[in-house]
C-alpha cells in the first residue's frame, strides 16, 4: 500500500530567520513513520509554500501541518486549502499544544507535546479507516479533536524514555546545508518566564553521548559536515555526558574534523566546563543574557544568574578561544529607560563580538503571556502575526508590554542598540578582513571541480 504524507512547516519565508534552519522536527516524525511502518510504501515530502500547488502535485493522502504562535495565522490558511481537496488534517507543534482551544474545523486533530508516538499511531488508525474516526480518535493519547463544537482533550501522552528510541531525522528530505545543527536534547531545567520550551517538553531528557557521534558521523560521512551548533535549549546541562563525548568522538576518529557551537548559560559556565568545550573542537558558544539589570534579569530568568555570572562567563570562554556571543531584552513591565541604558552599557564594556537584541513578546504558554493577557493586550483570536513582527522595520504593530516607557522611547532605544551592532560587525571585519577572505576563497575553491569535466 502507498501512502503519501504532506508536512508542511507553516513559516514566513520572506524572513530568513524562519527559514535558514531545516524543519528537523517534521523530519523525525517522518523517520519514526519509516521506522514503525517498513513494509509500507511511504511518500513524504516536506514544503514550507507554495501549499496549493504542491497537493496538486504530490496528491497527498494526509496532510500534517507544524506550527509556532507567530506562524499560526499560516497554518488556518494552509488546513484550509488542505480541507480543499479533502484530505484529513494533522496539526503539531509548540502553540496547538499550549493553546488547544485555537483548533479550527479544517484541522481534523491535533497533536499536543511530542509527536513521534502519536503521529505513528494517528497513521495505523488511518491505515484501517483511510479516514479519522471520533470514537477511535478517544484510544490514542495526546490527541485534541473537537466533537459536535466541543473540544476533546485525551490523557497526556507519556513522556518517550529512553531518547534514543527515537530514530534519527530523516535528513533526505530536506536540505542540508553546511554548517548545520542538531538536537541532542528536548527540554530545559530552567523555566525564564518568556520561555514556553520548558512547559512544551516537560522535563529535560537527553539522547546519549553514543547516539550523539552517530549522529554526528552521518552528518560527516553523508554531507560533508565541518561545523555543527546544537541547538538545544541548553546542552551543557548534563555534564557527565559531555564528559562521556570527548572519548566517543576520539575513537570515532571525529576530534577536529567539526567545530561545534552550543547554547550555555551564564551561571553554569566555568573552567572546567571551558577546558572541555575546547577539548571537543567548540569555537562558539551562545548564552541568553537578556539584561545587565539586576533587577529585570531576575523577572526574566529567576534567582539563579546574576550579572557577575554574565561577566565571569565571557572572560572564562574568551580565555579558553571559544568565541560567545549573546542576545538580550528589553521592554519589560517594570524596565526603566536607566535599566535599559544599564544593558547597553554592559554590551559596550563586554567582549562580546556579537550580540542580538530583542522586545519582550508574550508567547503562549508563558507567565508573559498570562500578564499581557491580563492587560487585554493578547486574546486568543488575536492576529498571531503580530508575535513576530521586526521591530526594527515594523514597530508599530508590535505588542508592547511596558508600563514605564512608550513605544516610541521603547524605539528610540532599540536603535541605540542595533547602532551597538554595526559598529561592532565593521570592527570585526576590518580587523579580520584577511581571515574572512582566506575562508571564502577556501570555501569557493571546494567548489570547483578538480578538473575540467568531458563535454
Amino acid at each position: 500500500m502507498t501512502i503519501k504524507l504532506l508536512f508542511i512547516n507553516a513559516v514566513d519565508t520572506t524572513r530568513a530567520i524562519q527559514t535558514r534552519l531545516p524543519p528537523l522536527g517534521l523530519g523525525y516524525l517522518a523517520s519514526s513513520l519509516r521506522e514503525n511502518f517498513p513494509e509500507d510504501k511511504l511518500q513524504f515530502k516536506i514544503i514550507n509554500k507554495d501549499v496549493r500547488e504542491e497537493i496538486e502535485k504530490f496528491k497527498p493522502d494526509i496532510a500534517a501541518i507544524s506550527s509556532v504562535s507567530q506562524n499560526y495565522q499560516r497554518a488556518v490558511e494552509y488546513a484550509k486549502i488542505a480541507k480543499e481537496y479533502q484530505l484529513p488534517v494533522i496539526i503539531g507543534g509548540i502553540h496547538i499544544t499550549v493553546m488547544p482551544s485555537t483548533l479550527t474545523k479544517e484541522m481534523d486533530v491535533a497533536v499536543i507535546g511530542e509527536g513521534e508516538e502519536t503521529i505513528v499511531e494517528l497513521f495505523r488508525l488511518y491505515k484501517q479507516k483511510r479516514k479519522f474516526i471520533k470514537k477511535d480518535l478517544k484510544k490514542i493519547k495526546g490527541i485534541a479533536f473537537k466533537e459536535r463544537n466541543r473540544l476533546v482533550l485525551t490523557p497526556r501522552r507519556e513522556l518517550i524514555e529512553p531518547l534514543n528510541k527515537v530514530p534519527l531525522p530523516a535528513r533526505d528530505l530536506i536540505t542540508i546545508g553546511n554548517p548545520t545543527y542538531m538536537f541532542t536534547s528536548r527540554g530545559c531545567p530552567y523555566r525564564c518566564t518568556f520561555c514556553a520550551s520548558s512547559r512544551f517538553w516537560g522535563r529535560v531528557r537527553f539522547f546519549s553521548a553514543e547516539y550523539m557521534v552517530k549522529e554526528i558521523k552521518y552528518l560527516v560521512e553523508n554531507y560533508g559536515i565541518d561545523r555543527i551548533d546544537f541547538w538545544d535549549d541548553l546542552f551543557i546541562a548534563h555534564r557527565r555526558r559531555l564528559n562521556d563525548l570527548l572519548p566517543l568522538l576520539k575513537k570515532e576518529k571525529l576530534l577536529g574534523k567539526v567545530s561545534f557551537g552550543c547554547m550555555v548559560r551564564s551561571n553554569l559556565v566555568d573552567e572546567g566546563l571551558a577546558k572541555v568545550l575546547k577539548k571537543m573542537n567548540f569555537t562558539r558558544t551562545s548564552m541568553g543574557l537578556e539584561s545587565a539589570s539586576p533587577r529585570i534579569l531576575e523577572y526574566l530568568k529567576g534567582e539563579t544568574i546574576n550579572v557577575k555570572n554574565h561577566v565571569n562567563a565571557i572572560r572564562i570562554l574568551k580565555k579558553h578561544g571559544i568565541e560567545p556571543s549573546a542576545s538580550f531584552i528589553i521592554g519589560s513591565p517594570t524596565e526603566t529607560r536607566a535599566d535599559i541604558l544599564q544593558t547597553l552599557k554592559f554590551i559596550r564594556k563586554s567582549r562580546l563580538r556579537g550580540f542580538d537584541i530583542y522586545v519582550l513578546t508574550p508567547l503562549p504558554g508563558t507567565p508573559v503571556w498570562e500578564y499581557a493577557k491580563s492587560r487585554g493586550l493578547v486574546s486568543e483570536k488575536m492576529d498571531w502575526s503580530r508575535l513576530d513582527v521586526d521591530f526594527y522595520q515594523n514597530h508599530d504593530r508590535a505588542i508592547i508590554l511596558s508600563e514605564e516607557l512608550s513605544r516610541g522611547e521603547i524605539y528610540r532605544l532599540f536603535l541605540r542598540f542595533k547602532l551597538e551592532q554595526k559598529r561592532r560587525l565593521i570592527i570585526y571585519v576590518l580587523k579580520n578582513m584577511p581571515k574572512i577572505a582566506n575562508y571564502w576563497f577556501k570555501r569557493g575553491q571546494e567548489k570547483i571541480p578538480s578538473r575540467t569535466p568531458r563535454v
